[in-house]
Formats: structure tokens, C-alpha cells, sequence
């Protein structure tokens, strides 16, 4: 009886396995064209931190960091803000940005006017990333390797979620 109940509990498990689709590693190009967003409370502002990015089926995109009110999602002003193009091969994508502007160090964030660009050398090689879906499509992992000469250590990979955009 024993291993009926054994046999009966593998049997189970097999098909149960088999049957689901696993949405992490059903990657579509179709379903990353959207606003993802990272928002993190910044207590020192009694603010959220914001990264933003939007994915254009274009081959475009724009990143930005802003902050924001918590409760009203009401925007204080930008920290950084990129465009550009970016190339997908199959779930790796590579980011071209072909402006990069940032806020002065003397201040926290301004409007999109008070940002100043920073030169893009195109000696640089780009970096590609990992892209992986988790919580069945509504988050999105941007895996980048570690890059010895560029970083002194690495920054942990962001996971992005869908943005709300009735906000």
C-alpha cells in the first residue's frame, strides 16, 4: 500500500510539473514594451526614489530617476534622465543612450531644464544585460554583469515593476 501511495505521489508530481509553464522562462519580446519602475522610500528626503524605465517597441528608450511624493506619486524633480536606442537579441538587451543628463552635486534634484549633460564617449564598449521576467510577467530583472574596470564593486541587479499609469 505503501508504494502505491508512493507511486500514485511521483505520478502526481510529474504532471503537475510538466503541465506548468514556468513565466520566468517564457521570455517575449511583445510583453517589454512598457513603463517599468523601481521605487524606493529615501528617508533622508521623506521622498520615493524612482527609476524609471520605458521600453519602446520602436527601439527606443528613456530612463530617468526622480522623486516623488509617496502618497500622491506627485513629482519633486529629476536626478538623472537618459535616451537612446537599444538592441534585443532574443532576451539580452543593450542599452545605447545617446544623451545622459544629471543634476548638479550641489543639489538633490531640479526640473528636467536644470540637468547637465554628461559626454557620452563612444569609445566605450556597451554593456549587455539579462533580461528575465518574474511574478508572472509584472516584474522585470535587468541582470548586468560585474565589470572590474568600470566598477570598483557591483550594484545589484534592479527588478523593475509594471508601472501603474493611472497615477
Amino acid at each position: 500500500m505503501k508504494r502505491t501511495n508512493f507511486l500514485t505521489l511521483l505520478i502526481w508530481f510529474a504532471i503537475s510539473i510538466s503541465s506548468c509553464t514556468n513565466w520566468e522562462d517564457s521570455f517575449s519580446n511583445g510583453s517589454l514594451y512598457d513603463t517599468w519602475e523601481v521605487v524606493n522610500l529615501h528617508e533622508g528626503y521623506g521622498l520615493n526614489s524612482v527609476a524609471t524605465l520605458i521600453i519602446n517597441e520602436d527601439r527606443t528608450f528613456t530612463k530617468s530617476i526622480t522623486y516623488r511624493q509617496p502618497n500622491s506619486g506627485e513629482l519633486v524633480g529629476y536626478y538623472f534622465f537618459s535616451t537612446g536606442s537599444y538592441q534585443l537579441d532574443g532576451n539580452t538587451i543593450t542599452f545605447l543612450p545617446n544623451q545622459n543628463l544629471f543634476i548638479d552635486n550641489d543639489k538633490p534634484w531640479g526640473e528636467l531644464d536644470d540637468l547637465n549633460p554628461v559626454d557620452i564617449n563612444n569609445s566605450i564598449v556597451p554593456v549587455s544585460s539579462t533580461l528575465e521576467y518574474r511574478d508572472k510577467g509584472m516584474k522585470l530583472l535587468i541582470a548586468t554583469p560585474c565589470n572590474d574596470v568600470l566598477l570598483s564593486s557591483c550594484a545589484p541587479s534592479p527588478i523593475y515593476t509594471r508601472a501603474d499609469i493611472s497615477q
